[in-house]
């Protein structure tokens, strides 16, 4: 209670309406069988959530959010960040959210604004910056594990594939989830195949994360289903929808 109370008795706000504030953030926040407690005697988590409380009550336009969750063991930060959604939607209030955690930007934000050393490279919702990134950087940012970034000159064997692609692009990028293990010994250029020697393959339950290279040594990374199990060490083909790929120039920007 005396830390949500903090600020606004610096403002010489009458202590009946501090009283007043800090109980309705409190319910709001989950707080309100906790106002008697120390600090040491709340988990991490409850320990944010008194912080936001303290801002709260002072009923700011705009909430600034820098990296609150990094201090935050995996669990809790799962958990904090449902909380904090609801309580968005719950005060309508805007929200700036500062995070070098792309989980965190894809699961929380209206818009996404990725920064690079200073400069503003994208600008737009969750969806736009993973379906269609304007750079490289963006592409690699956005997305867990990172897109493959795979050269033109290893695509040389389906001249309908890259006729269909934009005449500037001199790379093509994949995202692990869009690569499936082949069944068919006969590629298209519609569904072009990649070969790849598996050097790591990790069992997640219904998928497996490969890692391994392809033409020329490029490495690549690919979420596969886990129905026919992959081992380290196998060399299989990768396919993938010619719809999923990105295209970008020599720059790095989107081409096209």
């Amino acid at each position: 209670y005396a830390n949500m109370a903090f600020g606004l008795e610096n403002l010489n706000v009458p202590s009946a309406q501090i009283r007043e504030k800090v109980t309705d953030a409190a319910k709001l926040l989950r707080l309100d069988e906790l106002l008697e407690r120390r600090p040491t005697q709340l988990s991490g988590g409850q320990r944010q959530r008194v912080a936001i409380g303290r801002a709260i009550v002072r009923e700011p336009k705009i909430f600034l959010f820098d990296e609150p969750l990094s201090n935050l063991d995996a669990e809790l930060r799962v958990s904090m960040r449902a909380e904090l959604r609801e309580l968005h939607q719950r005060l309508g209030s805007t929200m700036i959210y500062v995070t070098h955690d792309q989980v965190e930007a894809m699961t929380l934000a209206d818009k996404i604004v990725v920064l690079r050393g200073g400069k503003v490279e994208q600008i737009g919702a969750p969806q736009t910056l993973f379906d269609a990134p304007c750079n490289t950087f963006v592409a690699g940012f956005i997305g867990s594990p990172r897109m493959n970034f795979i050269d033109r000159s290893v695509f040389a064997q389906w001249p309908g594939f890259l006729a269909a692609q934009p005449k500037d692009a001199t790379q093509f990028g994949v995202r692990p989830e869009h690569f499936e293990v082949s069944t068919s010994a006969v590629a298209s250029d519609a569904m072009p195949t990649l070969p790849m020697t598996v050097r790591h393959a990790e069992y997640l339950g219904g998928t497996q994360l490969l890692r391994g290279e392809t033409i020329g040594g490029g490495s690549l990374e690919a979420i596969v289903s886990s129905e026919n199990r992959v081992s380290s060490g196998d060399k299989i083909a990768l396919t993938f929808a010619q719809r999923m790929v990105h295209a970008f120039a020599a720059d790095g920007r989107r081409a096209g």
